[in-house]
């Protein structure tokens, strides 16, 4: 098997315009290791049209009654499937594309094309309930971005590990900001790619301290982030790390998944109030190194990764302090974080100042 099987390249040379379409992720999608029971199926909605194809091709060589005891299906089923009242697992779909291939003697190419023309088609996911959800089939620099603050503030929940006692798949993502106005472009975010806008939750910490944070409960996102975008579930701090679909990316698309990663957990400040300085600090020092790399890519260097243990910072810091070196990093990077645009400003100024 290919080692990016998931990933072409297709797009212009525009940093927000270049797409790179998918390649087909359904049955990764709906992988059984992640099914404890029918709710915790992907489904797929609008394929009706095709579903009736399929039908009536198979009732061509078996009559209802047999259909029905061969793949356990009754035809009010079909009929809801057909009819779009109902959506239909992709591994069931798969399963029955297979039996019209045997049935009707179709070649594993007649299988291959209707099951890409059923990836084409599948523009709504969901599950037994909940909301339908859009899922992308291409990555673009939001999705790059959004990955990279996933990397940073963000939580995807072990979907093992429960938060209450009948919940069978733990679907929750969540991203974490002291600052309300992070949330505005990363709602947007959520609505373009997946056609989901989430709320904005606002909790007190023990020390009395006000943060903000958006939490979805779907499981399709859920399912894609982790699956197809390489996001890790549960506690992070050992994975963090740019991930392989970003990888095998354009630099110009791998720069938005780092943009997003700093608007999360990087840092533009004034070292004693005058000395332009940029910085990253993690408690592992893999992603750290991984920056580091990347960065040569695009003529921005690093110092570091140093060790840290101050305070509550105990783990790895890289810098930017040489003032050529900062502006050249604010050059190639971009920040959409309302506070790290303002933040940038501030060292634009002084940076202007010095020259």
């Amino acid at each position: 098997m290919s080692k990016t099987p998931y990933i072409r390249n297709e797009g212009d040379s525009s940093e927000v315009n270049i797409k790179i379409s998918l390649k087909n992720y359904l049955l990764k999608l709906d992988n059984n290791k992640y099914v404890r029971k029918g709710s915790d199926n992907i489904r797929l909605y609008g394929l009706g049209y095709i579903i009736k194809t399929i039908y009536v091709d198979i009732k061509k060589y078996k009559k209802i009654r047999e259909l029905e005891e061969d793949r356990k299906r009754d035809h009010q089923t079909y009929s809801n499937w057909i009819s779009d009242k109902t959506g239909i697992s992709i591994n069931e779909l798969y399963e029955l594309c297979k039996y019209w291939k045997k049935t009707c003697k179709k070649s594993n190419e007649d299988l291959k094309t209707i099951w890409e023309r059923i990836y084409k088609g599948s523009n709504y996911f969901g599950c037994t309930n909940g909301k339908k959800i859009r899922l992308p089939k291409f990555i673009d620099y939001k999705l790059c971005y959004l990955i990279g603050v996933m990397l940073g503030d963000g939580h995807l929940a072990d979907p093992n590990k429960s938060y209450d006692n009948k919940t069978s798949y733990n679907s929750e993502i969540r991203i974490t900001d002291g600052y309300k106005g992070t949330f505005i472009l990363l709602r947007q975010f959520f609505r373009d790619l997946f056609d989901y806008y989430p709320n904005i939750y606002s909790e007190l910490s023990k020390t009395g301290r006000r943060f903000y944070r958006i939490v979805v409960r779907s499981k399709p996102i859920h399912r894609y982030l982790m699956t197809i975008c390489n996001v890790p579930t549960g506690n992070k701090i050992d994975k963090v790390d740019i991930p392989k679909i970003i990888k095998i990316l354009p630099l110009k698309l791998q720069k938005w998944f780092i943009n997003g990663f700093f608007d999360s957990d990087g840092c533009a400040r004034l070292a004693k109030s005058k000395y332009p300085e940029i910085s990253i600090s993690q408690k592992k020092v893999k992603i750290l190194n991984s920056i580091i790399k990347f960065s040569k890519n695009v003529g921005v260097n690093w110092n570091g990764p140093y060790k840290t243990d101050s305070g509550r910072n105990h783990g790895y810091v890289i810098r930017i302090s040489n003032i050529k070196h900062v502006e050249k990093f604010l050059n190639v990077f971009s920040s959409l974080n309302p506070m790290k645009i303002k933040d940038r400003g501030i060292l634009w100024q002084e940076i202007e100042h010095l020259k």
